[in-house]
């Protein structure tokens, strides 16, 4: 199962952060035996652009927990495995994301929200 996130630029802040929508919890994982996936998406104002990189803000996840992100050709998306297997795999984990979108460099904000769903302080959460 995948977690799809949908992402794109917040244009009301300056200077521009990127946004996750994190609507309906698509950003929680749920307990499962089997491998899963956390899917990120380009999208609107950010479609044009391409993903440079995730890195975890504050405590990171063990080993384990998460394997290496993997881009499609055109780094507009990316996939995430999130083994969440046991009560060990659970947590909640922040990060920054860093896009790139006509020759600038975008990030998420690890400090502040922006309205129901939405947020500039992104995170996975294993259930």
């Amino acid at each position: 199962m995948a977690n799809n996130l949908r992402v794109t630029l917040n244009e009301s802040t300056n200077p521009w952060t990127v946004d996750i929508d994190q609507t309906g919890n698509a950003h929680h994982v749920a307990r499962s035996e089997a491998l899963q996936s956390v899917d990120w998406h380009l999208n609107g104002n950010a479609a044009t652009g391409s993903i440079v990189s995730l890195t975890w803000a504050g405590t990171p996840p063990r080993s384990g927990i998460f394997g290496a992100p993997t881009f499609s050709p055109a780094r507009n998306s990316m996939a995430m495995a999130d083994l969440n297997n046991s009560s060990n795999t659970t947590g909640e984990w922040f990060y920054i994301l860093t896009v790139a979108v006509g020759g600038n460099t975008y990030q998420s904000n690890p400090i502040a929200t922006t309205g129901v769903g939405t947020a500039t302080n992104p995170s996975i959460k294993n259930n």
